[in-house]
């Protein structure tokens, strides 16, 4: 099968990271051709073909969307993959021109109610909330899978070990987590890992007198080494569609405690979730603390079942979605 992929680069998240997971692995078999920006470019295998396209071009300047359809006739995909609307609204105008008019699948990676779906001739929804803000007819559920890397073990800080691995925003509950870390009865180091604006975040550590025991290391590649180093991840996120990093914690951290969002309201139990206020999660930090092996036990099960989310699972959910649209635009 001949895939055509579009992603438009903002900075890289989970969608950025999920479309570069889902192509890599069905290059494997399948021919895949990638259009985004060049930043994305080293994370793709090399058996991908990459095209540089600027998506911030207006969507409805008809000579851009011609060149946009030429492009697409002269690689004759069998599908044409989107992520967001305006890739979407590109590829569907630019069909219009095109000689071939392949169908369109677009993953909805957020929980915001988006208008132009019905552009679209499939609608993938990411996990069970995402598909309920989805109202188009012609919709799935996929969700999202993961590599799993075997992990090495890194030199680590003497004291109990947290991790915070997300993008460095109050959505992603940074200051949530500060806040209840401050609160804490125990000795700790917290590293915060992840893209983001960390100034003010470390400017409020410093006022708490936190400096010592919480650093922020910004983004790095092999995070789950540093997941498989710590004593425990913490996932304290306000709002998750799905929550990649959340497969991050369970692939590789030793223990997780996450709040009731994305991946972690299905996958976790009771005992590890932290609503969303500081005392419970300071209050919840200083019980694992004094009872470690007992809430390591409780993960354990959860760890378990890391292979249902294998990348591989998800890659074939999505060649099987596409070869049915396929049968259905034929009929």
């Amino acid at each position: 099968m001949k895939i055509l992929n579009t992603l438009q680069y903002k900075q890289f998240g989970g969608l950025e990271k999920l479309s570069i997971l889902l192509c890599n692995e069905l290059c494997k078999e399948h021919e895949i051709y990638f259009l985004s920006d060049l930043a994305i470019k080293d994370y793709l295998s090399k058996d991908i073909n990459f095209i540089n396209f600027n998506f911030n071009k207006n969507r409805y300047n008809p000579f851009f969307l011609k060149k946009t359809a030429n492009m697409i006739d002269e690689i004759s995909p069998d599908i044409l993959q989107t992520h967001n609307i305006k890739e979407l609204q590109i590829l569907n105008y630019a069909r219009k021109f095109s000689k071939q008019k392949p169908p369109i699948v677009n993953t909805k990676h957020s929980l915001e109610r988006k208008k132009y779906l019905n552009l679209a001739d499939l609608v993938v929804g990411v996990s069970s909330g995402v598909c309920e803000t989805i109202q188009v007819d012609k919709k799935i559920l996929i969700e999202n899978g993961y590599p799993f890397i075997t992990p090495k073990k890194l030199s680590r800080p003497h004291k109990f070990y947290i991790t915070f691995a997300n993008r460095i925003c109050d959505a992603k509950g940074v200051t949530l987590l500060i806040e209840a870390l401050n609160l804490v009865k125990f000795d700790y180091e917290c590293h915060f890992f992840g893209y983001g604006d960390s100034k003010i975040y470390e400017e409020k550590v410093k006022n708490l007198g936190l400096q010592d025991k919480i650093k922020f290391k910004g983004f790095v590649k092999n995070i789950g080494d540093y997941l498989y180093s710590c004593d425990l991840n913490v996932m304290p996120s306000l709002n998750e569609a799905f929550g990649l990093s959340s497969l991050d914690g369970v692939f590789y951290a030793p223990l997780m405690i996450a709040t009731r969002r994305g991946i972690c309201e299905t996958i976790m139990p009771n005992e590890l979730i932290i609503e969303e206020n500081p005392q419970f999660i300071a209050h919840k930090l200083d019980e694992i603390h004094a009872n470690y092996d007992k809430f390591v036990q409780i993960f354990a099960p959860i760890k378990a079942k890391k292979d249902e989310f294998s990348v591989a699972k998800m890659a074939q959910k999505y060649i099987n979605a596409y070869e049915n649209l396929i049968k259905d635009f034929k009929k």
